[in-house]
């Protein structure tokens, strides 16, 4: 895997790493914590299609209140 951190004009930027979670129902998640504190978690669409114009991973940031997520791509 490269190393995009080193290469010089790069233009990408890490945000945060991602671990690979399993819940309790056996799906897979991905969730980090970003430099500021911020907690993300990233699920599989279940109503993502071949052909579709609709994303293969919904992103969230934990937003603390009662636990609820957060929409923050599409």
């Amino acid at each position: 895997m490269p190393d995009y951190k080193s290469k010089e004009n790069s233009e990408l930027e890490e945000i945060v790493g991602l671990f690979r979670n399993e819940s309790k129902a056996g799906k897979v998640y991905y969730g980090g914590k970003m430099a500021d504190g911020t907690e993300v978690v990233m699920f599989r669409n279940d109503y993502w299609e071949e052909g579709s114009n609709r994303p293969y991973f919904r992103l969230y940031k934990r937003t603390g209140d009662s636990g609820s997520k957060k929409t923050i791509e599409d």
